[in-house]
């Protein structure tokens, strides 16, 4: 039987992620700020992919624009000079694309951070209103 390497890859990243979402139900339940180490630590992720994005494109703008471009019948072609901090707006529209993308994994670790925080903190009110009962 020959298994595709495309459907390990993408089970081992399921079980990856799964892994990742426990541990921060594991740290949630823990406490406030352990539970918000992972969600931020995506952040300052997405963050880097973003900056890193934006400057691998500065770096090839500059290497663009200062290329001599000639057509086929000998003409040279000079190329659109990049706009904001040197960028195109495609450019910055990529890397904006790449922050959302990464940042779902981060809602992911938010929202399993608040639910987890609100079943504690109901836990915890229950508990309270048992010994004040008795």
């Amino acid at each position: 039987m020959h298994v595709d390497n495309g459907v390990v890859i993408v089970l081992a990243m399921f079980v990856l992620f799964t892994g990742i979402v426990a541990l921060e139900v594991f740290l949630s339940k823990k406490g406030k700020k352990q539970g918000l180490v992972l969600p931020f630590a995506s952040l300052g992720l997405s963050a880097v992919i973003f900056a890193c994005t934006l400057a691998f494109a500065y770096i090839g703008n500059s290497i663009v624009v200062n290329r001599i471009i000639t057509s086929p019948d000998g003409t040279v072609i000079t190329p659109e000079p990049p706009g904001l901090f040197g960028l195109y707006s495609g450019d910055i529209l990529q890397a904006l694309l790449y922050f959302l993308l990464c940042n779902a994994f981060t809602a992911i670790l938010f929202a399993a951070y608040f639910i987890c925080r609100h079943v504690q903190r109901r836990w915890q009110a229950l508990e309270r209103m048992r010994v004040r009962d008795l």
